[in-house]
């Protein structure tokens, strides 16, 4: 009987000194998955950053152009077409003032 319970305790013993070298493995290795888990996440946050203005712009651009199609059906003038015919305007303006004198 005494055997039987000094063998259980040096397995016992023998089990814990196992789970100490093990927690202290982990311990050590724990700090460096966690840089290498920054690293990873911060990557895959500058490229989730870098997709998301791609689409941004995308997005915007496309916007745009439908924008610029529908009022061109409409037959609305856009700013530049407007900024345009101003200048010629105050040219013929220009023209009209100088052949009134």
């Amino acid at each position: 009987m005494f055997d039987k319970l000094r063998d259980v305790l040096l397995y016992l013993y023998e089990a814990t000194e196992q789970m100490e070298e093990k927690s202290a493995f982990i311990a050590e290795h724990r700090s460096e998955r966690m840089e290498e888990f920054k690293k990873h996440k911060e990557e895959l946050h500058a490229k989730a950053k870098v997709k998301l203005k791609e689409m941004k712009t995308e997005t915007k651009q496309k916007a745009k152009h439908q924008f610029d199609e529908v009022l061109k059906e409409a037959g609305v003038a856009r700013k530049e077409e407007i900024d345009e015919l101003k200048k010629m305007i105050s040219s013929l303006s220009t023209k009209i003032d100088k052949l009134k004198k």
